[in-house]
């Protein structure tokens, strides 16, 4: 799954959890003010902190159970990685350009 900045953010292929990413174009700055605070910058180049609770609201019919199972199942990988901020209630993404 990955998250998409255009003229909104949207969760594309969100069936998808072997892969997490934000597809921008452009500067990592704008990227993180297009989310109003849900997000904030890495101390990685090309990656950003993105709020867990704003991925599952984005996922919206997707969110059934099932759903969630698997999504939580790909954020215990991705804190085995460290890629979780507990505390903050985020995972980090990496940045790519759109397909």
């Amino acid at each position: 799954m990955f998250i998409a900045i255009a003229d909104t953010i949207t969760l594309a292929d969100a069936g998808n959890f072997q892969e997490f990413h934000v597809a921008i174009d452009g500067d990592v700055a704008a990227a993180v003010a297009a989310f109003d605070g849900r997000a904030a910058a890495s101390e990685r180049d090309n990656h950003l902190w993105i709020d867990i609770a704003f991925v599952r609201e984005l996922a919206g019919a997707a969110a059934d159970a099932e759903w969630a199972a698997r999504f939580d199942a790909m954020l215990a990988y991705a804190d085995t990685k460290g890629w979780i901020d507990e505390a903050a209630g985020r995972v980090e993404a990496h940045i790519q350009p759109p397909d």
